[in-house]
């Protein structure tokens, strides 16, 4: 389990298809409820998804000083994710295996998109927006954390 979580918290620091894609991960084949690490794993993805959504959506200098909000709450948001792992129950190898089958292609996916996004705009100089180039700064710190 420890190492889906660190992939996750490390992709925060391309096509709609994959951000809607992430936003519902693949159904489950058992009708159970989801356990709460499984609903947290989904709940990251669908952060990962929000964040190449609004990065995609950076175009020029307006639209980046407009996704500088929008980032700022999502590294918030993202901190707080990452700070109620520590809660979450461990899980034996088995379960383990089936999460990182069930999720690590999407997230694998997001996070190939969300660098090709960053190259974009590091390559654009941020539309010569500061903030965007802070605020990105600052959600790939709160990721390593």
């Amino acid at each position: 389990m420890k190492r889906v979580w660190m992939i996750i918290a490390a992709l925060a620091g391309g096509g709609m298809a994959c951000a809607e894609e992430a936003a519902s991960p693949a159904p489950r084949q058992e009708s159970a409820p989801l356990l709460p690490e499984e609903a947290h794993i989904r709940a990251g993805i669908v952060m990962l998804g929000k964040l190449y959504n609004v990065l995609a959506q950076v175009e020029d200098t307006a639209s980046a000083q407009a996704a500088v909000p929008a980032i700022v709450g999502l590294a918030r948001e993202m901190r707080s994710w990452g700070q109620a792992v520590a809660g979450l129950p461990l899980r034996g190898p088995e379960i383990i295996r089936v999460y990182e089958h069930r999720y690590l292609p999407i997230i694998e996916k997001l996070n190939g998109y969300l660098r090709a996004q960053g190259e974009r705009l590091a390559a654009s100089n941020y539309y010569d927006t500061q903030d965007l180039a802070t605020a990105l700064l600052a959600l790939y710190s709160t990721a390593q954390q």
